[in-house]
């Protein structure tokens, strides 16, 4: 009996069992039937093609104009000035008297020296004379031999300070400013004013970081001018032989056209050294998202039904130019991406795209 009982019991519990499993499979059922009823999620976007352009990277520093020829115009000698033969601002000739200073004790000191010159020839002379005859030795000869070259350096060192005290142009150009005037006297190495040639040419000095490419001598680079929208080629003619240990930049100078002679010595100006170009992949700006593991883009891949599915790509940026932004390492190039509304998308999220858009690139 009691064997009975316990496969009774055994197969009223299967029979339970069996009857709520197959209900909960029908709800499981039911359930899933219910979820397949609703759309998969999907995102609409616009989409573009990646486009390849050729970019040159530009770097924007300070320079300074330098003129071929400029000079400051100081006196060698203390005296005090005579005449001012300028007007500050002119235009002056090579060897152009500028400044004269006062003479008189130079030249009375070479009267001086003039007689005795004389008189030491004429002492040369007879001596000589006497020589030959054995009247005299050779050594009185020698020293009014030497007495004679004396007397002519210091004519010739008088004459070197008279000249010196008459300041002349050193070459043709422009005249700066002057605080002098007649009746001022001019200590040792008084700035007096400047000179400026008006070459056709004038130098553009810069410099550039150890860094960035280094420039040859040839290569171009544009000038723009701080004041106005000018800009203007200019041509590499020599750079330092050291990088700056301080600032760790090379100076470079090159030259540019000037025959307007609209360009001032000491002028600030920019200049704009572009690298040789290489190709990039761009995108438009809207196609980049970022978390925190950096930036990406949505590949959009067909899947075997021909459906578009998002698929993203970590990409490193370049520059941005524009609504486009330069693309340094991640892309191949024929990838089909997500523009506008990348940001709602997911891997392997459906979705939807209208006909690509037509990118385009502010080439500089």
């Amino acid at each position: 009996m009691n064997i009975k009982r316990w496969i009774i019991s055994i197969f009223i519990i299967v029979i339970i069992i069996s009857t709520l499993g197959f209900i909960k499979f029908n709800q499981i059922q039911a359930a899933i039937a219910f979820g397949e009823s609703f759309p998969e999620p999907s995102a609409a976007v616009k989409s573009s093609y990646v486009e390849q352009r050729n970019y040159s990277e530009t770097s924007k520093v300070i320079g300074q104009l330098q003129a071929k020829r400029a000079i400051d115009i100081h006196n060698e000698y203390p005296g005090l000035i005579v005449k001012v033969h300028f007007q500050p601002g002119d235009f002056v000739e090579k060897n152009h008297v500028l400044f004269e200073l006062d003479t008189r004790i130079e030249q009375a000191n070479l009267l001086a020296e003039q007689a005795k010159l004389t008189l030491a020839e004429s002492t040369f002379s007879r001596l000589s004379k006497l020589l030959t005859q054995k009247r005299v030795s050779p050594d009185q000869v020698d020293q009014a031999h030497a007495d004679v070259a004396i007397a002519k350096a210091q004519i010739a060192n008088l004459n070197a300070i008279i000249d010196k005290k008459i300041i002349r142009a050193p070459f043709s150009g422009m005249l700066g400013l002057t605080n002098y005037q007649s009746g001022q006297f001019l200590d040792v190495n008084t700035l007096l004013t400047s000179l400026i040639a008006q070459d056709e040419k004038i130098w553009v000095d810069f410099k550039l970081p150890q860094t960035l490419p280094q420039l040859a001598v040839g290569d171009n680079v544009s000038v723009n001018l701080i004041a106005g929208n000018q800009r203007i080629t200019a041509t590499i003619i020599a750079k330092n032989s050291a990088i700056d240990i301080a600032a760790r930049q090379l100076a470079y100078r090159a030259e540019l056209d000037n025959s307007q002679l609209q360009l001032h010595h000491n002028q600030m100006v920019s200049v704009v050294v572009s690298a040789p170009s290489i190709p990039m992949f761009a995108v438009p700006t809207n196609a980049i998202a970022r978390n925190q593991l950096g930036a990406f883009v949505f590949s959009l891949d067909q899947d075997d039904s021909n459906n578009w599915r998002a698929r993203s790509i970590q990409v490193e940026l370049g520059a941005r130019q524009g609504d486009m932004q330069l693309i340094t390492n991640g892309l191949k190039g024929d990838e089909f991406i997500a523009t506008e509304g990348a940001f709602k998308l997911k891997d392997q999220l459906l979705v939807y795209t209208q006909t690509p858009d037509n990118l385009t690139l502010e080439e500089e």
